[in-house]
């Protein structure tokens, strides 16, 4: 169990960054392989870990407090084939298709080295602006939301990209990429979405109008970068993320995991996110 007086031993050893990368897989398989990585890096707390990955067939994510079965139309959704299903992590409903999805985790002994006491909202934007840092590189011009931005209010309370945090990333008057995070165990873990195409689900699958598209402004990779910038792009954050926090990568695809972790997310799968019961729960 993790003691508040191994924070110096622990963050001597912090020296690694697991960048982790997949092709595509279905809803229940990311989510329980970022559940897994959070968990055994509640127990290792040796490195900090960034995954990339993406979605087949097309995901729709729901954040933990949100009633989904207010939201949306199970059956309709199962018809038009787009998966569906409840994260660990907070925040509202995003729409998985071309893109690329991002998963970090950091223990906070490493973020209490860096930034000292840190309120929520520090440690967040602390742990993402390496990723803003390398969109900027590519040659998108991301920026943090402003505060104008963060009051504005949307008629849609349900989508992620309706409204902004302060933490949220922005490019030109478009909210560029929607994120949730937690603390966890003595550990930060961050969920997010980098859009490659804009693309939104028919409206349709949706109980409530407005929830998918009306009052919602996305932007995406595909208006600033070419296809082979944004292929490049998942080693170009990795590499940002090592020079900014001084970690050296420890490149791995998801068949490499650690067997521990393989076991933890196929029980998690299996056990957890393909049960109708975790993501109908509210």
């Amino acid at each position: 169990m993790y003691n508040e007086n191994m924070n110096a031993l622990c963050y001597s050893k912090i020296k690694e960054l697991r960048y982790i990368t997949n092709d595509y897989m279905p809803g229940h398989m990311n989510m329980a392989i970022d559940e897994a990585l959070s968990l055994r890096l509640a127990d290792e707390r040796d490195y900090v870990y960034l995954r990339l990955y993406s979605w087949r067939p097309a995901c729709l994510t729901f954040g933990y407090n949100q009633h989904i079965s207010s939201i949306l139309d199970f059956a309709e959704a199962d018809s038009a084939g787009i998966d569906y299903i409840r994260r660990i992590s907070g925040g509202k409903m995003v729409y998985h298709n071309d893109e690329y999805t991002f998963s970090l985790g950091f223990p906070s002994e490493f973020l209490k080295q860096h930034l000292g006491a840190a309120t929520f909202i520090e440690m967040f934007k602390f742990a993402v602006s390496p990723l803003l840092e390398a969109l900027c590189k590519a040659g998108v011009p991301a920026r943090f939301s402003s505060p104008h931005e963060m009051l504005s209010e949307s008629a849609n309370r349900i989508h992620c990209y309706a409204a902004a945090a302060g933490h949220s990333i922005f490019v030109d008057d478009c909210k560029l990429i929607g994120a949730a995070g937690f603390f966890k165990n003595e550990c930060l873990i961050i969920h997010g979405s980098i859009p490659i195409v804009s693309t939104f689900p028919p409206d349709k699958i949706f109980l409530k109008k407005n929830t998918a598209i009306d009052n919602v402004k996305i932007a995406s990779l595909s208006a600033y970068l070419t296809r082979s910038e944004i292929a490049a792009l998942p080693d170009l954050i990795a590499d940002t993320y090592s020079n900014s926090l001084e970690l050296k990568i420890n490149k791995m695809a998801t068949e490499n995991l650690k067997p521990e972790e393989k076991v933890l997310a196929e029980n998690l799968a299996k056990e957890k996110y393909k049960n109708p019961v975790w993501t109908k729960l509210k």
